[in-house]
This record gives C-alpha cells, sequence and structure tokens, in this order.
C-alpha cells in the first residue's frame, strides 16, 4: 500500500503531539499543550526542515524569555512603557526576520517574547517559572518531533534542489546555443527570447531554493559556501550572456570567422564545459577537464574594419573570454559540489554592492503591523471590559500578527475555516466527549485524531498557518491538564475571542499600509520605475558636481531597489485574484515581471560600463546626443512610474529608436574622425560599451511595453472594498 507524503506527514505530526503531551503530563507541567505547539510549528516536509525549524524555536524561545525578562525587570510598575519595549522588541524582530537566512528563529524569538511578557507580565513573581517552562516544554517538542521525524518515514529535498538545478543548466546550455546562433546570423530573438525568460525565472526559483535547501539539508549546510559561490557564478554567466547580445547587430555582414579564427574550437569548448556540467548536477563523474581557450583575433584583417566595427568585435571577444572564465569557473564548482575534485577557478564575485545595510521599506511595513497589531489589541484589552481571552486575545493577537506580517500574500481569509471548524469541532469535543475519558490513552487517542484530520486536510503550503491557528484553538478550548475541569465559557469564550482576534490582524492588514497584492503590485511596480528613474539621472557628465555621501547612500539604496523587486514582484504573482482584473491571466503577469527582471538587468550593465572612464573627446563630441536619450529614458521611467501603462511598445521603439539611431551615426562618425592621439583602442572599447548598454536598456523597456499591452489596468486602478 502506497501513502502519500501528505497522509505520512499527518500522522508524524499527531504522533509528536499526542507523544509530547502525554510525556508533560507525566511530569506534571504546567500548560502540556507548549509542547503540542512545538511540534505543531516545526512540522515540515522534511527531516532536514524540521531539526533545523526545531534548533531555530529552541534558540528564538531563549531569546524571546530573556527579553521578556528583561522588559518584566525594567518596566513591571510602567504599563505603557512595558507595552512600547515589548511592542518594539516584536517588531524589530520581525525586521530582522526580512533580512537573514535564519527568519524561523525571530520570529519565534518576537513571539515567545509576547507570549511570556503578556502571560507573566501581570504577575511578576512567576515570571521566571513561566519563561523556563516555556523553555523546557519547547525543547521537549522539538526532541520527540525530531525523533519521530527521523525513525518515521524521512524525507529529503535533496532530488528536489537537484532537478531544478540541473533544469537551470540545461536551459543556460540552450541559449548559450542560440545565441552562438544568433551571432554567426542563423538565429534570431524568436528562438533565444523564450529561453530568457524560462532562464530568468528558473534563476529566481534557484535562488529561493537554496536558502531553503541551506537550512533544511545538512548535505547543502555543509556545502553552503560552494552552493553561493556556485549562484553568483551562475548570475555571472546570465549577465555576460546578456552582455554579449547587445553588440550582435553590429556584427551582422562581417566575416567572424575570418576576424575570429579559432571561433568554433571556442564554441566547442564552451559546449563541453556545459554538457559535463549538467552530467556532473546528474551523478555522472567527468570525462575531461576544461581547456583555457584564448579567443584570438586577426590583427591583418581588423586593420580592415571602421574603428566603430573594431570596438564591436573588441567588446563581443571580451564578453565571450568572459563566459570563458565563468564556465570554468562554474566547473570547478560543480566538480567539488558533487565530489569529483577540488575547484582550483576564482569565484566570481558581484561587480559592486548594492547597500543591503540600508533600510528595506519591505522589512519596515511588516514590522509597523506588528506593532499596530500589538497596540490595538492591548488598547482594547485595556479599555474594552471583560473582553474574551483576556491576555490570550493580546498574545493570539500578536502571534497571529506576526506570523503573517512577513508572508502578507498568505491573506487573513485564509485563517477562516480551519480556525471557525476547529473552534466548533474542539467545542463539541470539549463538552460532550473528553468529560467521557478517563485515561490518557483514551485522551490520546482523541489528540491524535484531531491532530491528523487537521493536518491532513489543510496540508497546502499556503494554509499552513491557519493549519497551526485550528491546532492552537483547540489546544486553548481543551486546557488539558492533570486535574481537567469542564466550563462552557471556556469554548464560548474562545469562540467569541477568534473572531476578535482576526478583525484587529484583518484591519492592521489595511491600515496603516495596505496589503491588498493588487495595492502592493502597483507600490511596488512604481518604486521599480522611481528607483530607475533616480538611476538614469546619476548617469549624467558634469565634471563640476561631486557626488556627497548622501547621493551614494541614495544611489546604493535605488540600486538595490532596481535588483530585488522583480523577485518581490514575482512573489506576489500567484497571490493576485486575476478573476477580478479583467480577464488577466496569471501568465501574463508574469511575463511582466520576467520582462522588469530583463529590464533590471541591463540598467545594472548599464550602470557598470558609466563607471569605466570615457575619453574627454568623445564625451565633448557626443554629450548632447547621449543626454537626448538619458533624458527621453528619464522622462519614460517617470510616466511608468505613475502609470504602468503609459505608452505602447509602438511608441516607446519609434521614439528610443529615433535617438539610438541618431547617436549610433554620431559614435561611428566621430571614431572615423578620430586620430589614434584622440582615441584609443581600449577609449573605443570602453564607449562601445556603453553604447551597447545604452541600446540593451531600450529594448528592455520595449519589451515591457509589449507586456502591459494584453492586461487591462483600468480594472486594476479600480477601487474595491
Amino acid at each position: 500500500m502506497i501513502l502519500s507524503r501528505r497522509f505520512k506527514e499527518a500522522v508524524k505530526t499527531a504522533l509528536a503531539i499526542t507523544i509530547a503531551i502525554g510525556i508533560a503530563l507525566s511530569m506534571d507541567w504546567d500548560k502540556p499543550e507548549w509542547a503540542g505547539f512545538t511540534v505543531a510549528f516545526i512540522s515540515l516536509a522534511t527531516v532536514g526542515q524540521s531539526l533545523n525549524q526545531g534548533a531555530m524555536r529552541l534558540l528564538g524561545t531563549l531569546l524571546g524569555a530573556l527579553a521578556a525578562l528583561s522588559i518584566i525587570a525594567l518596566f513591571a510598575q510602567e504599563r505603557w512603557l512595558y507595552m512600547l519595549a515589548l511592542s518594539v522588541f516584536a517588531a524589530f524582530c520581525i525586521y530582522m526576520k526580512g533580512g537573514t537566512r535564519h527568519q524561523y528563529f525571530w520570529q519565534i524569538s518576537g513571539v515567545a517574547c509576547v507570549i511570556i511578557a503578556v502571560e507573566a507580565g501581570f504577575d511578576p513573581v512567576n515570571a521566571f517559572e513561566t519563561a523556563v517552562q516555556r523553555t523546557e516544554e519547547t525543547s521537549l517538542g522539538v526532541l520527540v518531533y525530531s525523533l519521530v521525524s527521523v525513525l518515521l518515514w524521512p524525507s529529503s529535498t535533496g532530488s528536489e534542489f537537484t532537478a531544478v538545478v540541473a533544469k537551470l543548466v540545461s536551459t543556460q546550455q540552450k541559449l548559450f546555443e542560440a545565441s552562438m546562433r544568433g551571432m554567426v546570423g542563423q538565429g534570431g530573438a524568436e528562438e533565444s527570447d523564450p529561453l530568457r525568460a524560462q532562464a530568468i525565472q528558473q534563476h529566481a526559483r534557484f535562488s529561493q531554493l537554496l536558502e531553503g535547501a541551506v537550512t533544511e539539508s545538512y548535505e547543502i549546510w555543509e556545502q553552503r559556501h560552494q552552493w553561493r559561490a556556485y549562484r553568483t557564478q551562475v548570475a555571472e554567466f546570465a549577465q555576460a550572456l546578456e552582455g554579449w547580445r547587445d553588440s550582435f547587430s553590429e556584427l551582422r555582414g562581417l566575416d567572424l570567422g575570418l576576424l575570429l579564427p579559432n571561433l568554433v574550437d571556442f564554441d566547442t569548448e564552451l559546449q563541453g564545459r556545459l554538457t559535463e556540467i549538467a552530467g556532473m548536477h546528474q551523478g555522472q563523474a567527468p570525462t575531461r577537464q576544461p581547456q583555457v581557450v584564448d579567443l584570438t583575433v586577426d590583427t591583418a584583417a581588423i586593420r580592415d574594419l571602421s574603428h566603430f566595427h573594431q570596438a564591436a568585435l573588441t567588446v563581443t571577444r571580451s564578453r565571450l573570454q568572459q563566459l570563458e572564465q565563468v564556465t570554468r569557473a562554474i566547473f570547478d564548482s560543480v566538480s567539488e559540489i558533487r565530489g569529483f575534485g577540488r575547484g582550483s577557478a576564482k569565484v566570481l564575485r558581484p561587480t559592486s554592492r548594492t547597500g543591503f545595510s540600508l533600510p528595506d521599506p519591505d522589512r519596515i511595513a511588516p514590522a509597523i503591523r506588528v506593532l499596530a497589531t500589538l497596540w490595538l489589541a492591548y488598547l482594547a484589552y485595556i479599555y474594552v471590559p471583560d473582553i474574551p481571552g483576556g491576555t490570550g486575545f493580546v498574545i493570539f493577537s500578536g502571534s497571529v500578527g506576526m506570523a503573517l506580517a512577513t508572508v502578507p500574500q498568505a491573506g487573513v481569509s485564509l485563517l477562516f475555516v480551519p480556525a471557525a471548524a476547529s473552534v466548533l469541532f474542539a467545542g463539541g469535543l470539549y463538552i460532550f466527549v473528553m468529560p467521557q475519558l478517563s485515561s490518557y490513552t483514551s485522551l490520546g487517542l482523541l489528540i491524535f485524531a484531531l491532530t491528523f484530520a487537521i493536518c491532513y486536510l489543510f496540508a497546502a503550503p499556503r494554509q499552513v498557518v491557519g493549519r497551526a491557528l485550528g491546532l492552537a484553538m483547540f489546544f486553548a478550548i481543551a486546557g488539558i491538564t492533570n486535574e481537567q475541569s469542564y466550563s462552557f465559557l471556556a469554548v464560548a469564550d474562545t469562540a467569541l475571542m477568534f473572531p476578535l482576534v482576526l478583525f484587529v490582524v484583518a484591519v492592521t492588514a489595511y491600515i496603516p499600509i495596505s496589503t491588498r497584492p493588487r495595492v502592493v503590485f502597483l507600490r511596488l511596480l512604481a518604486r521599480f520605475f522611481r528607483s530607475a528613474e533616480h538611476l538614469l539621472s546619476t548617469l549624467r557628465w558634469d565634471p563640476d558636481h561631486r557626488p556627497g555621501r548622501m547621493d551614494a547612500l541614495r544611489k546604493a539604496f535605488y540600486t538595490r531597489e532596481l535588483t530585488t523587486l522583480p523577485h518581490k514582484l514575482e512573489s506576489w504573482v500567484g497571490a493576485l485574484d486575476t478573476d477580478t482584473l479583467g480577464g488577466t491571466t496569471p501568465q501574463q503577469v508574469q511575463g511582466l515581471v520576467t520582462s522588469l527582471q530583463a529590464l533590471s538587468y541591463r540598467m545594472q550593465g548599464l550602470l557598470e560600463a558609466r563607471s569605466h572612464h570615457q575619453a574627454d573627446f568623445l564625451v565633448q563630441e557626443l554629450l548632447a546626443d547621449i543626454r537626448d536619450w538619458r533624458v527621453l529614458a528619464q522622462d519614460a521611467c517617470k510616466r511608468l512610474s505613475e502609470d504602468p501603462a503609459s505608452g505602447t511598445r509602438e511608441g516607446f521603439r519609434a521614439k528610443l529608436d529615433d535617438v539610438l539611431k541618431h547617436l549610433e551615426e554620431r559614435i561611428e562618425d566621430t571614431f572615423d574622425q578620430a586620430g589614434s592621439e584622440q582615441l584609443s583602442a581600449q577609449d573605443g572599447e570602453h564607449f562601445y560599451r556603453l553604447l551597447g548598454a545604452y541600446r540593451g536598456v531600450s529594448e528592455a523597456m520595449v519589451a515591457y511595453a509589449g507586456s502591459t499591452d494584453t492586461i487591462n489596468w483600468d480594472r486594476w486602478r479600480e477601487s474595491r472594498f
């Protein structure tokens, strides 16, 4: 009989909760449900995930307990300062959660601090005992589930992660082949563009899975440095491919076989490396080692070319040599990861830092939401007499608010069904069934059956918060102790508290910062183009302007925005209710996000090319033409930040192509007129690289405009309640 993973995980969670609560009762610990909570919250799909989640929960509980005891010691007699310190610490934990790999550690630190501080704060004498009990029962839950997950149906994410990596390698190999054909005039954009979009999506998915896999799998954790180096190298490979494509139009009509005599050998070598890399990811030992290939240039034949074509060929050779270095580094990294040898290639690092130490608006917003949730619940507790749940209302509001703060895509609506069903079902069991039980054997069977049902019915990843809330409601109503007493008021109190908790969380989902998916998506889209507009404004040539420290910080901030916002937008695609957006499909929205990722790559390439020194002669001759392009692109980004559908593909192409064509003609004329004393080969290469970056940004903006044509933006702007 083949059992599904869903069934197995439900059995493991139910069994661990039953055992943990049984041990806590046998040791006469107060609130044994805390051990059950721990199991419910750390139970994940794999052994690695669960063990690491358990470790993070235990360490987070220790920090939260220490923070709670410190707050109680400092502000036990000042309830407003007490709540201010507690809410600030909780908000700090949620802010830290958004910028670290140890997200669960920070979330549990905040939740544990709220639970201990609120529950023990009104009885400071027992505060230390409460903190100790919380810690020891958390440790019990971690230990029990760790043993169950290791001994019963252990599973791992290794095969899934390997499959994602293999798909990315295969796509990039196909993209390299298509690009090589495109360079020699045997292919076009219709072949390479779908592969580019696919590679961008797969790389984003790989980046998301990597950090999770580092936490979930000990095998990957041991090689985390090699995997992160590999991620950097894959990103470098993608950027080198993008830059290489920029010069294809200028190479048309040139005899590349004559100008680059060993191009075929070079292509064969790189194709062989990519094939070996794909094989190593499948567990096959490499049959050959990379051979260093220097792409030679026929110096006699290149003299007959114009300066413009010489610069184009030089940049193309430089990009191909960069691909050679990156593929050699990737080969060595994969060889070391898969155990086929130790790599010797130098790890390529990102070319620029993007200021990740600067405040992130998308980490500040959840922190503000947690502050608002705690204060709204606390004020209701203070000023609403006999509010259902009492201090439990504040604890539940803070815990659920922190769980949803950093995953606003889940939505409050997903909590209603599991929580309501759990209240009704647990209330019925508490009133009619539990009084008939006389031993833990019968109670354990009841706990097992109920936990299994909740975990099995709400097994989807998006239902994880609802599943945890459902189990929490059951334990809150049951109030399991060795000396059990029963009261209908316990059920009624919890049943009344549940809608109030969800009301508080729902209010703070829209006030002060809305988390409605459509609104958030448009807000992030506007931020992307505001960032692009600012970065374009920094490209002007002004010898009298000396950027200050504040200018550097702003540039770093907007550069980080430009690089990270496409990934953030992608995380909201699945949360959009496309049925209410005028027939917009998820595929159309995904296409828009993919075009933004391509524009982000192109803008990063432009910033890198602009950082190189440019010859004064070229700057003086072409300053006005370059300014025309920059002002036009900057104005387009400004209008797009205000209206994401301002302009059409044809409109963008007509305006940008006209300016760019004139710029290319002026550059070619200027190159031909320049003498060797005014323009060196390196100057020509740098300026041509800059021209390719201008062209790349123009093409990416045209592609974005095309992706917006099929979206009904009028429905997106409608106000809804």
